[in-house]
């Protein structure tokens, strides 16, 4: 049996083999067809928060991890390409750990982002990895409610209260991008936006008060607890109340 390597938490060694049997899981309110969790080989690790891995006939996934963020680590930009170091690269580092290349994992599905990369949630013997980069504190919580697909189920099958407890107990423990004695002052959006000298444009709530607040002033609602919306009547429509 494979030992533990010294001072590595279990989630980044332990790798095992995936059912190889497709299970059909429920179907979030947006989706165009039911999503399947199925089987991936890990082909290799991009950053903190992208995967690519090829499935059953070869053909490779671009996987963007659904619900997190991870400090950038190379973010291209019009005086070159940027990053957050040393964060991104410890961050990729990390996921590089838990998924070297070779290892089996489940994906959970969830359709294409505008970049046409699959947005999804890598399992790994029942672990949820996304889930666990923010735990370690390798990634920040990130939901987004996208207009359309913008209701309480949308967010339970994205597992939106798992990510936000994970982000509470890494902040809470000084993991990662939360160590009080190094910790990333810019929350990787905030880092996007300044690079490419763009303006906030996502109305911000709160999991935990289901308040919100315009784009300028996102600062007012804590990190762990953000969900961002397109538009005010998504947010609306979801409950939240505006307060600014």
């Amino acid at each position: 049996m494979m030992k533990n390597p010294k001072g590595l938490i279990p989630w980044l060694w332990s790798v095992s083999a995936v059912a190889s049997v497709v299970t059909q899981v429920a179907m979030p309110s947006w989706a165009s067809a039911a999503v399947v969790t199925r089987k991936l080989v890990v082909d290799r690790v991009v950053d903190g928060d992208t995967v690519h891995g090829r499935d059953s006939s070869n053909q490779v996934i671009k996987i963007r991890m659904q619900s997190i963020d991870a400090p950038e680590s190379h973010l291209p930009t019009d005086h070159g390409v940027v990053a957050q170091a040393p964060w991104g690269d410890l961050s990729g580092k990390a996921l590089t750990r838990a998924l070297p290349k070779g290892t089996r994992v489940e994906l959970l599905d969830f359709g294409k982002d505008k970049y046409g990369r699959t947005l999804g949630h890598l399992i790994l013997n029942g672990t949820k990895i996304n889930v666990e980069q923010v735990r370690q504190g390798q990634a920040v919580s990130y939901i987004i409610c996208e207009p359309g697909h913008c209701t309480e189920q949308a967010l339970e099958e994205i597992f939106v209260a798992e990510v936000q407890q994970a982000c509470h107990e890494a902040q809470k423990a000084g993991r990662g991008i939360f160590n009080p004695k190094n910790p990333l002052l810019e929350m990787p959006f905030e880092f996007r936006l300044r690079a490419q000298k763009r303006q906030a444009d996502k109305y911000v709530g709160n999991l935990v008060t289901h308040e919100f607040v315009s784009p300028e002033n996102y600062r007012q609602i804590p990190v762990c607890d953000r969900i961002f919306f397109m538009n005010q009547k998504d947010a609306k429509a979801l409950g939240y109340s505006k307060i600014d």
